[in-house]
C-alpha cells in the first residue's frame, strides 16, 4: 500500500496523506501540520494502516502537485476538528 502526500495551494506547512483502500471500496485520508504532532500522527496513519491490512510495509510518496481545495471547503472540512 502506498501513502501519497501533498501540500495544499495556500497551506504549505499542511499536508494531505491519502491511501485508497486494498478492496477500492474507500480512501483514507489524514491532514497534517508541517511539525513533530504531524509527524507522530503521520506515523500513527501508516501503523494504523498497515496493521489494520496486515500489511508488512506502507511506503509514503511525495507529489509535487498542490491540491487547490474548492472555494476551501475541503481545508475547511479537514480542520473542521482541530
Amino acid at each position: 500500500m502506498t501513502v501519497t502526500i501533498r501540500t495544499f495551494k495556500d497551506s504549505p506547512h499542511c499536508y494531505l496523506a491519502s491511501a485508497p483502500s486494498i478492496c477500492g471500496g474507500a480512501t483514507y485520508l489524514l491532514c497534517f501540520s508541517h511539525d513533530i504532532f504531524g509527524a507522530m500522527s503521520l506515523h500513527d496513519f501508516t501503523e494504523m494502516l498497515r496493521k489494520h491490512f496486515n500489511l508488512p510495509e506502507v511506503e509514503l510518496a511525495f507529489r509535487d502537485a498542490r491540491l487547490d481545495p474548492d472555494a476551501g471547503s475541503l481545508l475547511s472540512l479537514l480542520r473542521e476538528h482541530e
